[in-house]
């Protein structure tokens, strides 16, 4: 039996949402960068920024668990169970599914109870991503490295996998 795990502070750091949420994000993100450089404090942070949700939501768009297994099947096969956790604890979610293939990244989906996603995460960014279905409505927000690109630009989404994933 095939186990995803992602660690609860990853749950979506790298995420998938709707395209009209472009400048929230680009306004997000220059708080998160203005936040952290008024609270630092040697290693670490005196506070914590939580970003605002986004305007869009990743249900809108309507995109169901059988299209996501549809395309990526055949490249991401999908895992049998999602863990998450810390440290040594773990707990199954019951509503996420995962795709992956063996020792790569991982594509995480929240559902709602009806099969809809409702949020949409990587383990990393992953050039797999541009098979997602409805990729022309989709951006990539990488909170942890201050970046954002709608899904569609292909030239822009190959020089982040180069800068802030692969090299």
């Amino acid at each position: 039996m095939r186990e995803a795990y992602y660690h609860e502070d990853d749950f979506c750091m790298i995420e998938l949402l709707p395209l009209d949420n472009l400048q929230h994000c680009l306004t997000q993100m220059g708080e998160q960068q203005a936040f952290a450089d008024a609270h630092r404090s040697g290693a670490g942070w005196t506070e914590m920024y939580v970003p605002e949700a986004p305007p869009s939501q990743m249900r809108a768009l309507g995109l169901t668990a059988d299209q996501l297994r549809l395309a990526l099947a055949d490249t991401l096969p999908p895992y049998d169970a999602v863990y998450t956790g810390y440290s040594s604890y773990r707990v199954e979610c019951k509503n996420v599914l995962a795709f992956g293939g063996d020792q790569t990244e991982t594509v995480f989906a929240g559902l709602d109870d009806k099969g809809i996603v409702c949020d949409l995460w990587c383990s990393d960014g992953m050039p797999e991503l541009l098979l997602l279905p409805l990729k022309e409505q989709l951006l990539l927000a990488d909170w942890g490295a201050g970046f954002v690109c709608p899904l569609a630009d292909g030239d822009l989404f190959a020089r982040y996998l180069q800068e802030y994933e692969l090299g």
